[in-house]
């Protein structure tokens, strides 16, 4: 796990800006602490920063072919790189090392981009291939690993956050203000390829991308993609067989990504994804975690984390948080990512990662399992109500929209997503942001209409969770990567394997998430999506509790989804509103979006969790302006 940083000139005899490499490799000293490297060739320069995991004492990098002259910077785990090595010894190839690293150089030598799909992990890296004098970036199918860049006068230049790529005077800061707009609506600081700069770009997890001399622009090519299969043509074979695949291609996700060479450990947090990861990896041998919370507002689950840790003998250490250090802790989090953090537990998962760090350099952790398997029962089971409201137009039905949503009905699936999921409802942007907002807001609305549109033929259903897979799942793997990397921490992610997305999205609705029974069938024709979610009337992430119905004990496996708390809203609406305007204070960024009376209710009113709610993104919004000086 490292982090990375590139040149590539439009020309080859651009000066490679080598101070602003060795500066971009810097600012990611704790991405890799443990070694670092630049290399120039004509016009191309890359530099690196290593944590080593696997073979300690090879796999340095930028690595190059002696016979070819490729060069590579890569960050990430190849996790078959050893079945890759063995096919590649038969095709004649030797090896100095027993790292990923050198596997993937000479898969590239052999196969090119070809070698991309044969690739099982979390990756992302930098070729220069001098056979076609061209540049190639390519990200992982998921997006487990983040790559940024931007196509400067001169040349691209790309690394693994976008405080490194600020390290290049070339990258302009202006900011984008449909980006910025999508980041207050939902708190995702990317849309599609667009950062909350215009000039810097996010490489879209499952593509790569190639650069050509003579060129400004890159060419993007899409490798892999979440199947979209409409739901007449899903599989449905008989659920006990469906169980078992599940169980055994999570226990070798699990085990295949427990393969390292410095301690390795996990996050345990009590519920169904991380008791599973701790169910099997401790029965493969010594396993330890650690686990984090805050007693204020009851936001942690000591209890379950308790009780999973002594079923499975793992040892599991608790860090306590308070209020005191959270300020600090955000603003460190902010300059080392180069972008506002995208969700505000972003810092307990750093401070998690930073104890852990004190015994384990890699940890395991559950990261898209709700994505893949429908763990989210309101956004996902509100196309019960999105498909109600569209065949039946009655007084009773409008009624129960109404309560949740605050209208009988829906003009299309996208403006039922935003009344469902937006952080500031659309009904009280209009009271709070000028109108100026309005014109990026359609912007991004016609984005998630756009990609609704590609999920055509497919159920309400199918259609939340594909877009959950795509925004929200590459939001929370970028918040993993950034708070444990912060620490020095490798974060691996088993629910994300490749293959099981495509085993998941192949198979039917009632295998994720469906009613309980008839009974709460029955009961539910009268209630919204969250009204059924409070009386507990469906059952989530269904093939994966069966999965491991015998390996988890009915306690956990049954109980609520609980999200990782902050009491965010309670310190910003409270205790915390000094510093919140002491922040927002003289932003241009603010001022160009929020109505000045709104502004004054948010800081001078009553205050409270819903003021606390809506000033998080304004805060991080104008913390990110003074730290990076955006125009």
């Amino acid at each position: 796990m490292c982090g990375i940083a590139g040149f590539f000139g439009w020309d080859r005899s651009a000066t490679v800006p080598e101070a602003a490499l060795r500066l971009a490799g810097e600012k990611m000293a704790l991405r890799g602490p443990d070694a670092g490297g630049f290399v120039e060739r004509a016009g191309v320069g890359f530099v690196h920063r290593r944590l080593a995991v696997i073979d300690l004492s090879g796999g340095q990098q930028p690595a190059s072919d002696s016979a070819t002259g490729v060069l590579l910077t890569y960050n990430g785990e190849i996790y078959n790189f050893k079945e890759l090595r063995t096919e590649l010894s038969a095709k004649g190839h030797s090896f100095e090392t027993q790292c990923d690293t050198e596997v993937l150089l000479r898969a590239w030598v052999e196969w090119g981009t070809d070698c991309i799909k044969r690739l099982r992990g979390m990756f992302a890296f930098a070729v220069y291939d001098p056979r076609c004098d061209e540049l190639f970036v390519v990200r992982d199918r998921m997006g487990v690993k983040p790559l940024y860049y931007s196509c400067t006068d001169e040349g691209l230049v790309l690394g693994s956050s976008v405080a490194a790529v600020l390290s290049f005077d070339s990258v302009g800061r202006e900011v984008d203000d449909a980006a910025v707009m999508h980041y207050l609506m939902t708190i995702r600081s990317v849309l599609g390829s667009r950062t909350l700069l215009k000039h810097v770009k996010t490489l879209e997890p499952g593509t790569y991308a190639r650069a050509q001399r003579g060129s400004s622009e890159l060419s993007v090519t899409r490798y892999w993609e979440f199947p979209v299969v409409p739901e007449a043509d899903k599989a449905s074979p008989p659920e006990t067989e469906a169980a078992e695949f599940i169980r055994k291609s999570v226990c070798e996700s699990i085990h295949e990504q427990m393969v390292s060479d410095v301690p390795l450990g996990g996050f345990l947090s009590g519920g169904v994804d991380s008791t599973i990861i701790a169910a099997v990896a401790s029965s493969a041998g010594d396993f330890g975690a650690y686990s984090v919370g805050y007693d204020d507002h009851g936001c942690n689950e000591w209890p379950y984390v308790q009780f999973a840790s002594e079923t499975y003998g793992v040892r599991c250490e608790e860090l306590h948080l308070e209020m005191d250090q959270y300020t600090d802790n955000w603003q460190f989090l902010l300059e080392q990512k180069g972008l506002p953090l995208s969700t505000p537990n972003e810092v307990p998962i750093y401070r998690l990662a930073k104890a852990l760090r004190q015994d384990y350099t890699v940890a395991l952790s559950g990261e898209g399992a709700d994505e893949l398997f429908g763990g989210y029962v309101i956004p996902y089971f509100s196309s019960f109500d999105y498909d109600r409201a569209a065949n039946d137009d009655s007084p009773r039905t409008g009624r129960m929209m109404m309560r949740l949503y605050g209208k009988p009905g829906f003009a299309d699936l996208t403006e039922h997503h935003f009344l469902l999921n937006s952080w500031i409802p659309p009904a009280l942007r209009s009271q709070l942001l000028l109108s100026e907002t309005e014109k990026p807001a359609v912007e991004v609305v016609e984005h998630y209409r756009q990609l609704f549109d590609r999920f055509d033929g497919c159920s309400t259903l199918d259609k939340q969770m594909h877009l959950h897979a795509r925004i929200n799942l590459e939001g929370l793997l970028n918040r993993v990567d950034a708070s444990t990397m912060a620490a020095s921490v490798e974060a691996r992610v088993p629910f994300t394997d490749h293959r099981l997305a495509e085993y998941l999205f192949a198979m039917p609705d009632r295998s994720k998430i469906d009613w309980l029974g008839e009974a709460e069938k029955m009961r539910g024709r009268m209630m919204n999506v969250g009204e059924i979610d409070r009386h507990q009337l469906v059952e989530s992430k269904r093939l994966l509790r069966r999965a491991f119905d015998g390996d988890v004990p009915k306690e956990i496996m049954t109980r609520r989804k609980v999200s990782f708390a902050v009491p965010f809203r309670e310190w910003l609406g409270g205790p915390l509103r000094p510093f919140a305007a002491e922040c927002l204070a003289g932003s241009k960024i603010v001022e160009r979006l929020v109505r000045q009376e709104g502004l004054d209710e948010l800081l001078n009113g009553p205050g409270g969790t819903m003021t606390g709610m809506f000033l998080w993104p304004l805060v991080n919004l104008a913390m990110w302006e003074k730290t990076i000086g955006v125009e």
